[in-house]
């Protein structure tokens, strides 16, 4: 008791972060990472605000939200194969739709991307790119999650995609963290 006394005080007195007494942030800042909607760019804030050092969220929300994109690439293609396989109609509907949807959206974007870029990129180039700036950006519905069913769903060649995606992470991360850390001066 009087070790767990003294070690509060030195941790008030010195106003750092103790990894060992806050493994609960650590762990929380990290499981919230892999999660969908929130990832690595708002886990980073949420780190940052529960006073952990900011290149440590940084690296820490990084490799936690970068941990599910070889999982989603390898096996979001199978289960929707399999999803033909089953007798439930709707499941096999909603497999189509799918994708057919994402067909639809990538021939619209190879599209635009002949009239835009006026042919300097390739296709594969230009798709590659554009998940990048997907990934990259901080926003709602965009990131690692959905930027790597995109991929699985466009067929792109997994390294490459994987590349782009963990580069997208990579700066979509670094923006969050600079805001927090911004935002965190200000108050």
């Amino acid at each position: 008791m009087l070790n767990n006394m003294i070690d509060s005080n030195l941790l008030a007195a010195a106003g750092s972060f103790v990894w060992q007494a806050h493994s609960r942030e650590i762990l929380t800042a990290g499981l919230l990472s892999m999660v969908p909607t929130f990832e690595g760019r708002y886990a980073v804030a949420v780190a940052v605000r529960m006073g952990m050092p900011p290149v440590f969220s940084y690296l820490l929300a990084l490799v936690c939200s970068s941990l599910p994109v070889p999982f989603i690439l390898w096996l979001l293609r199978p289960v929707l194969d399999w999803f033909y396989t089953l007798p439930i109609k709707p499941v096999r509907r909603f497999a189509a739709w799918l994708e057919k949807h994402a067909a639809k959206k990538r021939a619209a974007m190879n599209e635009k991307n002949g009239r835009g870029l006026r042919g300097r990129l390739s296709a594969e180039t230009a798709e590659l790119l554009a998940l990048y700036v997907f990934v990259a950006l901080p926003l709602p519905g965009t990131g690692v999650w959905t930027g790597s069913a995109i991929a699985a769903l466009f067929r792109m060649p997994r390294g490459k995609a994987i590349a782009a995606i963990l580069l997208g992470n990579v700066t979509a991360c670094l923006i969050m963290v600079l805001m927090a850390v911004g935002s965190k001066a200000i108050i």
